[in-house]
């Protein structure tokens, strides 16, 4: 990784604070940690002096409530800690320099490997009144620890199936993975953190505790996830939902809401585990050097496709395009693509491709409009084919979406039996006079990957040029099936624009 990309996301680890209860390991209340890293009740000794050259008159005892276990597979770690007469705490973790902390506090992301944390208790001069530590080995995923044999992560599952590999004309090397629905709701944690209700409608898959709270700390270590790998793979996606117009069963007739207006349902996807699973979540490569690209960034946030296009401002179908499924669209021998949802007649699928960047500035993990820190490849002309620009010289893994929506009796328009009149919550235009829907298409996704997992997905799968399908990752071992999420779906509000139009 390029110096200033481990600057960006040394900035989200150690240090990090993250102010929640009941989180953390199966350290007991009341407990001390001695050097070896084994429950102590022992107060911790002796004071020393502190930067400002005072020597404290008492000492104290620090109390870990919380740690991890002696051995976990978790990628992250999570102490609270007390200590009486202390006015702050000073924390490091291995060899770094100890840095002001507070309890709780979530060190992330920790590799596989024997750490060690240390916390130090200061008085209002910054003498140390007393120190305590705590040893523990986070496992590799892929193997076991000193004292089992042949125990994985519990969200990998072996297997001896091989991947082929990818076709040089379409995908370079490319992963892909099901995940089934996780829930939907009005929130978008990237344009509006913080904001309940503040957003069109969005479906949501991944990580299921998303909500309009969610960070790279809550994301990264706490949730179950609607996507293959379960724990390894808590990253969020989610788009703006496909909606359908409501037709009365018997009569044909378009239904009313309960404000008079015309009704609008939600259009499921086809994903999950099931036999018609389509596997909806790609990594793959974007430029043509494949040994050039990198792992992507913990925390980064991305936004591909415009929420604002319509008519007057249609966007490429190299970014965001749809399909029926019977045109047998490809990008080599048949590049049929529609800006809009096209009318697919019944029993054809929608397809729906969302494509977003693959270079990295090396810095930031968002930016103020949350596409800035990211671009996509360009042409050189020359042998080395697509690469990064200048202004963006990281490449990192391509992300991109591919849903297939079935145009079925319950959804499809009833005297065409298509998909006609469909739109998406995020279509601000008005279909009947500027139509067809869908426009607006664009996609949100946020990195809380396990690291060592996405760093197998990128040295085996993509950089070995294979077509890893399922979830396998190539070495022996593929992610854990789908599961479904709460599946909430609130009403469909203003056309799925929801309380504010933007």
């Amino acid at each position: 990784m390029f110096r200033n990309a481990n600057r960006a996301a040394r900035s989200l680890g150690f240090v990090t604070v993250l102010v929640l209860s009941g989180c953390g390991g199966s350290g007991s209340s009341g407990e001390q940690v001695d050097a070896s890293g084994t429950a102590s009740t022992a107060a911790v000794s002796t004071a020393t002096q502190g930067s400002s050259g005072s020597t404290p008159s008492v000492t104290t005892t620090i109390v870990f409530e919380s740690t991890p276990e002696a051995s976990t597979f978790d990628p992250y770690a999570n102490f609270i800690f007390a200590a009486e007469s202390t006015e702050s705490f000073e924390c490091r973790l291995d060899s770094d320099m100890f840095v002001p902390c507070a309890s709780p506090h979530l060190a992330l992301p920790v590799a596989a490997g024997e750490h060690r944390f240390e916390i130090q208790a200061l008085d209002a001069q910054g003498a140390v009144l007393g120190s305590a530590e705590h040893n523990w080995q986070v496992r590799s995923i892929f193997d076991s620890g000193a004292t089992t044999a042949s125990e994985a992560h519990p969200d990998l599952i072996a297997t001896t199936v091989e991947p082929d590999k990818a076709d040089p004309n379409s995908w370079r090397g490319i992963f892909r993975i099901n995940c089934d629905f996780s829930h939907s709701s009005y929130d978008d944690p990237i344009v509006f953190l913080g904001e309940s209700d503040a957003a069109h409608l969005h479906r949501f898959y991944g990580n299921m505790l998303l909500d309009e709270n969610s960070t790279l700390e809550t994301l990264f270590s706490s949730g179950d996830a609607s996507c293959q790998g379960n724990t390894l793979n808590r990253s969020a996606y989610w788009i703006p939902a496909l909606l359908a117009p409501s037709y009365d069963e018997i009569s044909g007739q378009r239904e009313l809401d309960e404000n008079g207006e015309p009704a609008w349902q939600p259009v499921p996807a086809v994903v999950g585990g099931n036999e018609e699973a389509h596997e909806i979540f790609y990594y793959s490569a974007g430029i043509d050097d494949l040994d050039a690209i990198q792992p992507i960034p913990l925390g980064l946030k991305m936004i591909a496709g415009n929420h604002s296009a319509g008519p007057l401002n249609q966007q490429s179908t190299d970014v965001v395009r749809w399909h029926c499924q019977s045109w047998e669209s490809s990008d080599g021998a048949n590049p049929r693509w529609s800006t809009s949802i096209p009318a697919c007649e019944a029993p054809d699928r929608v397809r729906m491709d969302i494509f977003f960047p693959s270079c990295w500035n090396g810095f930031d993990l968002d930016s103020f409009d949350h596409k800035s820190h990211l671009a996509y490849p360009v042409s050189s002309g020359g042998p080395d084919g697509s690469v990064c620009p200048d202004t963006h010289p990281v490449p990192i893994l391509r992300v991109s979406f591919h849903y297939a929506f079935g145009v079925k009796p319950d959804v499809y328009e009833p005297s065409t039996q298509t998909s006609s009149g469909w739109r998406l919550a995020s279509d601000s235009y008005d279909l009947a006079t500027a139509g067809p829907g869908g426009m607006s298409l664009h996609g949100d996704w946020f990195n809380a990957w396990h690291p060592e997992a996405l760093q197998a997905v990128l040295d085996i799968c993509i950089k070995k040029g294979l077509d890893c399908h399922d979830g396998n990752l190539a070495n022996g071992f593929r992610l854990s099936g789908t599961q479904a999420g709460s599946q909430e779906e609130p009403p469909v509000f203003n056309q799925g624009l929801g309380l504010h139009h933007h």
